[in-house]
């Protein structure tokens, strides 16, 4: 099992990816996420269990439909919540996962 923590739209000196954005934040934090899990030995079609946050609720249709792109194959249990906000501010979501890495 491969847990990838909480991964905001920050950028490699700390600064916000593209602030009022959510289709380029949610974007960057996918693209992060789909490094991060390659690292491992799996891919974003091993992912079980999405978790998302978003500080505006209403952005959801814009959420979904890139997260509609990256999980083509799998189509994991997803959980998204409404929070006031994260811990850089100017990042509006934030997403955690849990892949299982198939055996070979």
């Amino acid at each position: 099992m491969i847990f990838v923590t909480g991964q905001i739209a920050m950028d490699k000196d700390g600064n916000a990816v593209a602030p009022n954005d959510i289709i380029k934040q949610t974007e960057f934090v996918f693209q992060n996420i789909e490094k991060i899990l390659q690292e491992g030995g799996a891919s974003l079609d091993d992912v079980v269990k999405a978790v998302i946050y978003v500080t505006d609720i209403s952005k959801f249709k814009n959420i979904s439909a890139v997260r509609n792109r990256y999980f083509v194959k799998s189509k994991p249990v997803s959980t998204l919540v409404e929070i006031n906000k994260t811990v850089k501010e100017g990042c509006d979501i934030e997403i955690e996962v849990i892949a299982i890495k198939k055996k070979e």
